[in-house]
């Protein structure tokens, strides 16, 4: 999580809120069980709230375009090539982009389907596979960069189907 100028503002209100908070405590409430136990739900309120505001300030700071993506198989290899493009869109810089990549493997699906010998091979089978790919590291505000990289392609796979999610943070 990198903080901006809308991180600051905010802890410092919250902060500023807090403080009143404390100060109204300790005119008001008498007794030093009640007045324990109502600063530490002011505190966990206050905590509470500022990491989730942060959260909401971060998915509007750090937003990312993923375009031009292309999957191409590295048959001396045995391996996948994804390229693309991604694109910042925000005037914030971003640390880092994974690409969650997910490739499964679409069997044809006919009657036999049904029987014992076939039901058994198809729950040993590995029918999908996953990889987290680094694909930026420090993209500026407003800019964008091309990515290339490889990942192992299971070799027992006949009709592939790519599914891909971008993560930045």
């Amino acid at each position: 999580m990198h903080f901006t100028i809308f991180h600051i503002i905010v802890f410092i209100i919250l902060l500023i809120c807090f403080a009143l908070i404390c100060i109204l405590i300790f005119l008001k409430v008498k007794q030093k069980e009640m007045a324990l136990i109502s600063y530490t739900i002011a505190t966990i309120f206050t905590a509470l709230l500022i990491y989730s505001i942060f959260l909401t300030i971060n998915q509007f700071t750090t937003q990312a375009d993923l375009s031009k993506l292309t999957y191409t198989r590295d048959l001396r290899h045995e391996s996948i090539i994804v390229s693309g493009k991604v694109q910042n869109l925000t005037k914030f810089e971003i640390k880092k982009c994974y690409l969650i990549l997910s490739i499964l493997n679409q069997q044809q699906v006919g009657g036999e389907i049904f029987n014992d010998k076939n039901i058994r091979n198809a729950k040993m089978q590995n029918t999908s596979v996953s990889y987290t790919i680094e694909i930026i590291d420090t993209l500026p505000g407003n800019t964008y960069k091309e990515f290339r990289a490889s990942v192992p392609f299971p070799p027992t796979f006949n009709n592939p189907e790519f599914y891909h999610t971008l993560k930045c943070i």
